[in-house]
Formats: C-alpha cells, sequence, structure tokens
C-alpha cells in the first residue's frame, strides 16, 4: 500500500529531520519517498507536507513494525491470552499508523 501526501520545498526544509534507525528520504523529482529499513515504500510526499508530519509517519511505522515482530516472534509459542495481547498491540500501533498518514495528508 502506497500513500501519497503533497508536500511544499522551502529553503528551511532543506534541513535535516531525524528518521527511526534504517529509515530513509528519498528524493524523486518534487517528490519525497519515505522507505523502510529494507528498502520498501510506505509513502510518497509531495508539495504540501511538512518534514514533522514525515517524521511522525515515519516513527509510527517502526512502531508498528517493532509489534509485528514481536508477534511473529513470541506469538506462536504464547499462551492464548498472549497472543490476543499481542494482536492488540499490532492493531493499535497499524491505526496509529493510519491517523499519522492521514494527519499527514490533511495538513
Amino acid at each position: 500500500m502506497i500513500f501519497w501526501v503533497q508536500m511544499s520545498f522551502t529553503p528551511r526544509q532543506e534541513e535535516k529531520i531525524e528518521l527511526p534507525k534504517g529509515y530513509e528520504l528519498e528524493v524523486a523529482g518534487n517528490n519525497l519517498l519515505l522507505k523502510r529499513p529494507n528498502r520498501f515504500l510506505i509513502a510518497a510526499f509531495g508539495e504540501t507536507a511538512k518534514l514533522d508530519s514525515i517524521q511522525r509517519v515515519a516513527q509510527a511505522d517502526e512502531r508498528y513494525m517493532r509489534a509485528v515482530e514481536r508477534q511473529e516472534r513470541f506469538g506462536p509459542g504464547a499462551d492464548s491470552e498472549t497472543v490476543l495481547l499481542f494482536a492488540e498491540d499490532v492493531k493499535e500501533a497499524r491505526t496509529e499508523f493510519l491517523l499519522a498518514l492521514e494527519a499527514a495528508y490533511r495538513e
């Protein structure tokens, strides 16, 4: 799933933003592409998005990926209550990610 957000380029936005470890912001024409450490494209930003919004999207995605990894690592051998807790954590992290994307899109 790829999300598109508009972004404006101003001289102050040439400063760097702090992304989670391994995440990259790649320039492609007038667009910025947010990529995970495995180089998977998670969002494309255009002319009106703000850099702090991009940072929030990356941080929310990192939390989501950590939750999925914990669920995959510990879920299969766990008791049913623990499996439900991992599933709820993944659901919450995914919701947070989608809300960050929506906020970036609306700004």
